[in-house]
């Protein structure tokens, strides 16, 4: 199958993590050398990161006493569910959503009550009134709101969000992995003191291409970063992620370069695949793209596998499509996904199987 394509497959295509696909530049690189052979490893890391808080606050201009490190974005949100969820209690999520929750829901023993968002031919919108309704209704421990939203690409105006964190009565988590492929972030809006229940949570995964460093930081009110800073784990962060990422956040130029490429080949790519028949690419402002297709799913997903092409084949119960989500990568693999897709349909065979 797809032999038509003008190229071999001489590597595996990884679009299923919204990792960053450009490596880091030399010159950090051989900063991060020197940095790496001066650390004592025999000493414990700083357990309050404070050199890394105090680099964040610089650059965001936030409150260091409110800013709170954990390893990855994954480690802050169990904290909040430590902090927060009870065995029974209920947690607030969209449908669909980023999977940790799901998953930390289980852990927990919590029950996930969904908020559908709203799928048309075009789009994916939440309706805030829905969302303080569904608030309302359901009356939950925490809140777990991701934007841009993982895995349709959505953006909500970070402003009507916090407006709904001042009317909720519990901790009101907004998750903004994805903030810097957006239009805006929720402090460029914030034009008051941050809601007592709010708590921003971020990453240095995504657009600094560090996740294989195991870096997140959540920006909160005082009552908040108080809660997490006394259940975190003493030493959670390793001192050669801490001093790295110190050395990465002076490297801000490179940084939104990268996210201008990564923006113009996302919205590149999206305006290519809505060109093909059968398939549909929703707007985004992160760095990945949701994909619906007529297409039987055994017969992409086993199509995509041949070609070496890794996505995130989604289980959605949302109309008779099949659903995935790609990453943005570098402009040949995005070329490579295309020419797949275009094969896919000029070879249509519902019962395509791999020998």
């Amino acid at each position: 199958m797809l032999r038509d394509l003008t190229f071999t497959l001489d590597r595996e295509f990884r679009l299923d993590k919204n990792e960053n696909p450009f490596e880091l530049p030399p010159s950090p690189r051989e900063e991060m050398r020197k940095l790496i052979s001066g650390v004592d490893l025999n000493r414990y890391p700083d357990p309050y990161a404070t050199k890394l808080r105090g680099k964040l606050s610089a650059k965001l201009n936030f409150p260091q006493e409110r800013i709170v490190i954990g390893n990855g974005g994954d480690e802050i949100l169990s904290m909040l569910f430590m902090a927060y969820v009870k065995p029974g209690d209920r947690v607030l999520t969209t449908y669909p959503c980023f999977s940790e929750y799901s998953r930390l829901c289980k852990i927990f023993g919590a029950e996930q009550h969904f908020l559908p968002l709203n799928f048309t031919d075009n789009e994916v919108t939440l309706d805030i009134e829905q969302l303080l309704d569904a608030i309302s209704r359901v009356s939950p421990k925490l809140i777990l709101l991701d934007n841009p939203h993982n895995p349709t690409g959505m953006f909500i105006d970070p402003a009507r969000l916090i407006e709904a964190a001042k009317l909720s009565c519990c901790p009101f988590v907004l998750d903004e992995a994805y903030v810097e492929f957006a239009s805006k972030s929720s402090l460029d809006v914030m034009n008051e003191e941050m809601p007592s229940n709010l708590c921003v949570l971020r990453t240095l995964s995504k657009a600094w291409g560090l996740a294989g460093l195991r870096v997140g930081y959540a920006l909160c009110s005082q009552r908040i970063a108080n809660d997490l800073l006394e259940i975190k784990s003493p030493f959670n962060v390793n001192v050669i992620s801490q001093e790295i990422a110190c050395t990465m956040l002076e490297y801000d130029e490179w940084m939104k370069s990268r996210v201008y490429s990564i923006r113009f080949l996302r919205d590149k790519f999206i305006e290519e695949v809505n060109e093909i028949e059968s398939f549909y690419a929703y707007p985004s402002q992160g760095n990945f793209v949701l994909i619906r297709t007529e297409l039987n799913k055994d017969y992409v997903s086993a199509s995509l596998k041949e070609r070496g092409i890794r996505v995130n084949m989604l289980e959605l119960d949302i109309k008779d499509y099949t659903w995935m989500r790609v990453s943005i990568g570098k402009e040949d693999e995005l070329n490579y996904v295309i020419q797949t897709f275009r094969s896919m349909v000029r070879q249509p065979n519902a019962e395509f199987v791999i020998a």
